[in-house]
């Protein structure tokens, strides 16, 4: 007879210590009260109030508790929950001891809902409760489950990804009967070579190890929630019979299923609590309730004050204008690169351009030809002459669009590739002369010289070839120019942050250390475990702020220290082909993103600037979903214009929120940012990124709320203000909304792109305001994703 199976359940932590054991089912392990070890295979995470942990399926684990510890053990049903998603692809990444990420807070709040419900497990309570496990799951699934992919290493491409998804799938369907290598290539019109070497490559196993670890999976939800023989197990699973089943198992599990079996129900069986223990139970929850409600923080409202004393301010550095990504150096020699490089310098005030792949044989250097820098030279003189300092990566990066991190849009390799060591450092020493002689010594130490993590130059081992070539880049500057800032090497947060802490105790022992450490934020996790990397969106609206804050740890407990940090390319996303990224989400994105990173990071590098970096086959719509804040026709995006904004902020900070900054240059002229930023939702978690539609743009969004904000200006002179306010929101100033009113038509004549460009700004309203009291009082209402600039200046009278 079948088991009674729960999608999740709970039970209390006070035991002082579990041995070593495994279990196909989820758990997420709460602290309480005290504090608890856990030993993953090879990691070891303490956990202390407040703490949890998902242990992933069949994870060999230990817990070590003392006796003061309380906590609470939620099992979860893996296979119900395979069913509800849809695959039994489920892993996850949830650990608040070694990981940073507002959802944390969210799962905290509905564990504790479930805890309080824990003495109603069985009346009429119980429903609540079982719609408190579905909200938890959704979260769950939502914010930490991670799936098998990764940005540098992919597919070749579309094709090898559906061939791969259709073996999958087969095997999934067909594996309880006697199914062959034969059988899968007939169906997929290949031969049997071909298929098995094909498998072997993008699966990482052999068919018959593939198709055994996919019976094996079924098997042991079979082993520990049924009454059925083992027998009757291995036949239902597609294996011929139970000797085939249990060589199987033991050379996965190191144990007879029989064996298996009587672990997993020794170590799952729950003694009934006595009645003591139970009054004790509740008496501990009722206090650790207690002790949660005066930490919670007031309830968010739609509303939002913000009080500012014109008296009181301090300067502040222009971290959201910092710099902006333009791509290949040589791309700027187009005119249309230069045009909208004037308009992102005039209008938003970007001091640096970062450009890469400097050093190629095309344009630069040639091993018989030797050096000539004329090209290089036309590059860097308009940066100088439009009055844009250069951001110089010296490392050779592939060029590679993408549709989303597993699918390539277009990835060109050059014979370029990385320069023997010996050419390198001649390279180097003749550049730098050269740029010294050209721009003279102030004007280039202002520079930025970055050097990259190129896979092939092995930078996580101790004797890694990077460190090599970026000593020769750091002593040959040093040498003539001591001031100028060097470093490296473009680690990408959430995803290289597993191998960031080898890296920094390497670089720390090293002679030459980096001027600043770069990074790269596209809003992605990855978790490396047995060899494998999975990998998966991240909707943490605090995102960047919070791998940041997890990399300064980092580099604390290791003793390594720079100058500067840097995000030198972030995005919500790494996709070319992504609508969000023309939408007004964009702009708010942006704008929230610069102000609550200020103070956290040292130089910030938008990707990127133009959809010119990224123009191909597919591009020929007037938006196509890039991240450039100027579209190729010259179109001016919402992420321009939160630029725009951030821009014309003044030199001192009087106040800033979550939602607004207020600035003043001491003189009577005051200007507000604001924004209405909205967290993407879990559906954005699983749609690829190129299948997002225009039409249901509002449904990846958590809400759609507008916020009020009322600021309030103290010690202001008393007098008439003059108020200018611009915005821009879904319906004014968005060419997204502009073109779908001229129903995505491609191919636009001259007439009507000019049209999009005239009439995509953000909209201008002007008041005048009489302050009598000394206070200035003012509202807003943003909706949903909207940006908003408030531009208030005294009014002299004669």
């Amino acid at each position: 007879m079948e088991n009674d199976r729960k999608l999740m359940q709970f039970y209390f932590l006070t035991s002082p210590e579990k041995s070593t054991h495994y279990h196909q089912n989820l758990e997420i392990l709460y602290v309480l009260k005290g504090e608890m070890e856990i030993q993953i295979d090879d990691a070891l995470y303490i956990l202390k109030n407040g703490d949890f942990i998902v242990v992933n399926a069949n994870k060999s684990h230990a817990i070590t508790v003392t006796r003061e510890m309380f906590g609470a053990r939620f099992e979860i049903d893996f296979h119900l929950l395979a069913e509800y998603m849809g695959t039994m692809q489920l892993m996850f990444w949830c650990n608040t001891a070694a990981d940073k990420n507002d959802a944390y807070q969210d799962m905290r709040v509905l564990l504790d809902r479930i805890l309080e419900r824990y003495f109603e497990k069985e009346d009429k309570g119980s429903l609540h409760l079982q719609s408190l496990y579905f909200e938890t799951l959704h979260l769950l699934t939502s914010n930490f489950m991670v799936k098998a992919d990764d940005v540098r290493v992919n597919l070749e491409n579309s094709q090898d990804r559906v061939r791969v998804r259709q073996i999958q799938n087969y095997i999934q369907a067909n594996y309880q009967g006697q199914i062959s290598l034969n059988d899968l290539a007939e169906k997929l019109y290949l031969s049997n070579a071909y298929l098995s070497k094909y498998v072997k490559k993008h699966l990482g196993l052999t068919f018959l190890e593939y198709l055994n670890n996919v019976r094996l999976f079924h098997a042991v939800d079979e082993l520990i929630y049924t009454n059925k023989n083992i027998t009757r197990i291995a036949l239902d699973n597609g294996f011929p019979t139970s000797a085939a089943f249990t060589k199987a198992f033991r050379d996965i599990h190191g144990e007879s299923p029989s064996e298996y079996r009587k672990k997993i129900q020794n170590v799952n069986q729950e003694p009934e609590p006595t009645p003591e223990q139970e009054e004790k139970n509740r008496q501990r929850i009722q206090e650790y309730l207690k002790l949660r409600e005066k930490r919670q923080e007031p309830v968010a409202k739609h509303f939002q004050g913000c009080e500012a004393d014109a008296a009181v301010y301090e300067s502040r550095d222009m971290l959201w204008n910092k710099a902006v990504n333009v791509g290949e150096a040589y791309c700027i020699l187009q005119s249309a690169v230069q045009n909208q490089l004037r308009e992102i310098q005039r209008e938003t005030g970007m001091v640096y351009a970062r450009i890469w792949n400097l050093l190629t044989r095309e344009n630069c250097f040639d091993e018989r030809e030797g050096y000539n820098f004329r090209k290089l030279d036309l590059v860097l003189d308009f940066l100088v002459d439009i009055q844009m300092k250069p951001y110089i990566e010296l490392g050779y990066k592939p060029e590679l669009f993408l549709y989303t991190p597993e699918r390539c849009l277009r990835q060109e390799e050059r014979e370029d590739g990385i320069y023997p060591y010996d050419t390198f450092c001649e390279i180097i020493r003749t550049l730098c002369m050269h740029l010294v002689n050209r721009y003279g010594a102030d004007e280039v130490e202002s520079w930025y010289f970055e050097f990259w993590n190129d896979p092939q130059l092995q930078m996580t081992g101790e004797d890694g070839e990077y460190y090599r070539y970026f000593e020769v880049i750091y002593r040959t500057f040093k040498q003539i120019l001591p001031e100028v800032r060097v470093g490296g090497a473009g680690l990408i947060l959430g995803y290289e942050t597993p191998v960031a802490r080898d890296i920094f105790k390497i670089w720390k022992q090293r002679a030459c250390r980096p001027d600043f450490i770069s990074f790269c934020s596209f809003q992605y996790i990855a978790l490396v475990e047995s060899g494998m990397r999975y990998g998966r969106k991240s909707i943490d609206g605090h995102y960047m702020k919070n791998q940041v804050a997890i990399l300064r740890e980092m580099m604390e407990e290791v003793g390594f220290q720079v100058p500067e940090i840097h995000i030198d390319e972030w995005n919500f996303t790494v996709s070319n082909r992504n609508i969000l990224n023309d939408s007004c989400e964009q702009g708010a994105y942006i704008m929230k993103t610069c102000m609550e990173m200020e103070g956290c990071v040292d130089f910030m590098a938008y990707w990127h600037g133009l959809d010119i970096y990224s123009e191909y086959y597919d591009s020929g719509s007037i938006l196509n979903g890039d991240s450039g804040m100027i579209s190729r026709d010259g179109i001016k995006k919402p992420s321009f214009y939160a630029f725009q904004f951030l821009g014309r902020l003044q030199q001192y900070v009087m106040a800033k929120d979550e939602n607004s900054v207020v600035t003043t240059n001491g003189r009577g002229r005051y200007v507000i940012s604001s924004h209405n930023y909205k967290k993407l939702s879990s559906r954005y978690v699983f749609t690829e990124e190129d299948e997002i539609q225009i039409g249901d743009l509002e449904q990846f969004l958590e809400d759609m709320e507008p916020l009020e904000l009322r600021f309030s200006l103290k010690n202001m002179k008393n007098g008439n203000y003059l108020v200018k306010i611009y915005y821009v929101n879904q319906d004014n100033g968005n060419a997204q909304e502009l073109w779908r009113k001229l129903e995505f038509a491609k191919g636009l004549a001259k007439d009507e792109i000019e049209y999009l460009k005239k009439r995509a700004v953000p909209t201008m309203e002007m008041k005048t305001v009489e302050v009598t009291d000394g206070v200035l009082e003012l509202e807003s209402v943003l909706l949903a994703q909207e940006i908003r600039l408030l531009d208030i200046q005294y009014q002299y009278r004669m």
